[in-house]
């Protein structure tokens, strides 16, 4: 091989690790969610801690999100944008009624652990996660990043919620804390519904733009999977 192609064939190569490390961040982070949420659900629901398994069924509906947002489908977008204000809306009533009726929810080590867990593994996630984005000029990655910083978002609220109920007794946390997870679930639902910078691949360039960039209706995910076989990360 000559100089020149080495010098061409190294920047590819360098993409393809970049890809793959990208792609490593990804599994790790749906891994992590799902591992979450399973332990979330099943400490808030015998506990009766609205901020515990609303925090649950928060990663959940961000877990299928963010496997759909690989096949980038604007409909599908949309559902997951549909999905986050229902569950912002079932949150916000569970809380009211647990508030109203002054039912104490159990305090919750297994929950309150998970929590901080995610606050020490989500930050350093969405970091490594802007790096590679960067470095790829994918938008897609870097919003991945921030998704994994709204969960950070949602560990803050269930450790002041869970916390100040399992340290004071202050059972009255753990409902409001609910309702932190409703408002952040509503952002979530907003970003998703306008696919805030998802843009399509243009087949001819493979470069990934930016939303200001593109023509996609409205904003939204307008790429199809077929994209990401021509060398990029769904974008």
């Amino acid at each position: 091989m000559s100089v020149s192609s080495a010098v061409l064939a190294s920047p590819v190569m360098t993409r393809e690790r970049l890809i793959f490390r990208a792609k490593a961040l990804v599994v790790f982070g749906l891994v992590w969610h799902t591992i979450e949420a399973g332990a979330t659900l099943a400490a808030g629901i015998p506990a009766s801690s609205s901020a515990l398994a609303g925090f649950g069924a928060d990663v959940t509906v961000e877990t299928i999100g963010g496997l759909i947002v690989l096949w980038r489908f604007s409909t599908s977008q949309q559902l997951i944008g549909l999905s986050y204000f229902l569950l912002a809306a079932y949150v916000a009533y569970d809380s009211s009624q647990m508030l109203l009726s002054g039912e104490h929810p159990d305090p919750s080590g297994v929950g309150l652990g998970i929590a901080v867990l995610s606050l020490i593994v989500m930050p350093p996630l969405r970091r490594a996660k802007g790096r590679v984005g960067d470095r790829l000029g994918s938008s897609a990655v870097k919003r991945e990043g921030m998704e994994n910083m709204m969960c950070a978002y949602l560990s803050i609220c269930l450790v002041a919620g869970v916390g100040l109920n399992a340290i004071f007794g202050w059972w009255w946390a753990d409902p409001l804390a609910a309702y932190g997870v409703a408002a952040i679930a509503t952002i979530a639902g907003r970003r998703a519904w306008l696919g805030v910078n998802c843009c399509a691949i243009p087949p001819s360039t493979g470069l990934l733009l930016q939303r200001d960039d593109c023509a996609c209706d409205g904003g939204r995910c307008c790429g199809t999977h077929s994209d990401l076989n021509h060398g990029g990360i769904s974008n």
